[in-house]
């Protein structure tokens, strides 16, 4: 009962972050012109970023083979694939969980000890995190002067080919540096109170390391990269093809591209349903500061996000159904 509870306290609290974020970020926003603006654009280029949204955790899976063959667990790469699947749909329903998810597949269907499973797991966050932050140096050294602009309040406007006449002025950036301080501050109160912050450290970092050391064990680290590197291209794609679906947006350039997914995919490292809330402010805020207009960058953000969580939900969802029904086979 206990741990029923906390759970619904886990999920109540991810929504509660996200709908104050969604609301701050939306509250101007006339959503009368939402279908117009669909109706405007060019879906052919949302669903090629779909494409990707798919390709990307079917590379995963695919990667997610390799980790687990060296420890001694021979699981068919059709059972990895559809379990990453799985995985990204239950992450939407209760953030985090999907990892859980995923071990627990692996231990029903295919007989892989959960800790085993989950040391690969640990693994594969380290070698994202490296990518990640590889990303963001370069984001931030080939755009210094953009982010010093931006943390000094100035509102600037970015980019080559933009259309910057009808761009609105961004609101001031220190207002919501003090709501993000104050959604970490909260969430870190949560934490410490409800855990026990200093254990919890030490594990990871031992999780961390037991992870970090099982790459050494990779026979094909080759492929291992090559798998790696493109997991993330396909998530920057996700990003840039859909950029093409809006004229005003279609000619800010991919390193305007590169900046939007690497301030999202910082973003969805808060814990709230796919991201919502934190990856609208973090996509709308750089797209504006390149000379979007705000009622395009929100529409755009709105509408990449609901397309790519329904594309993840429906292929989890598949994906759980054809795991159900290799397990009877």
């Amino acid at each position: 009962m206990k741990k029923i509870t906390s759970n619904i306290i886990k999920v109540g609290i991810s929504l509660a972050i996200s709908a104050v974020i969604l609301y701050f970020v939306y509250r101007d926003y006339d959503f009368s012109e939402f279908w117009s603006g669909i109706a405007e654009m060019r879906l052919g280029w949302l669903w090629l970023a779909l494409l990707c949204s798919a390709i990307g955790p079917l590379l995963r899976g695919l990667r997610w083979n390799l980790l687990l063959d060296p420890i001694g667990c021979k699981v068919p790469v059709r059972d990895s694939i559809l379990t990453v699947f799985t995985g990204y749909a239950a992450n939407i329903i209760v953030p985090r969980i999907g990892e859980i998810c995923r071990c627990a597949i692996l231990d029903r269907n295919n007989k892989v000890p959960f800790s085993k499973s989950f040391g690969t797991l640990v693994a594969e966050r380290f070698v994202d995190f490296i990518f990640l932050l590889l990303l963001t140096v370069i984001t931030v050294v080939t755009q210094r002067k953009m982010f010093i602009d931006l943390f000094a309040g100035k509102a600037g406007i970015y980019g080559s080919t933009a259309v910057t006449e009808t761009a609105e002025t961004p609101a001031d950036p220190h207002i919501w540096l003090w709501i993000a301080a104050a959604v970490l501050v909260a969430i870190f109160c949560i934490v410490r109170i409800r855990f026990r912050l200093w254990e919890r450290i030490l594990g990871f970092i031992k999780g961390f390391w037991a992870g970090f050391v099982s790459l050494r064990q990779i026979d094909r680290l080759p492929l291992f990269l090559a798998y790696s590197t493109g997991i993330w291209i396909c998530y920057y794609l996700e990003m840039y093809a859909a950029f093409f679906c809006i004229d005003s947006i279609a000619g800010v350039g991919p390193i305007a591209g590169l900046v939007c997914f690497v301030a999202g995919s910082i973003a969805v490292l808060v814990p709230t349903p796919n991201g919502a809330g934190p990856w609208h402010f973090a996509v709308t805020s750089m797209l504006v500061l390149y000379g979007i207009g705000q009622t395009d960058a929100q529409t755009f953000a709105l509408v990449l996000h609901t397309a790519q969580t329904a594309t993840y939900l429906l292929c989890g969802a598949i994906a759980w159904i054809a795991l159900h029904f290799v397990k009877r086979t």
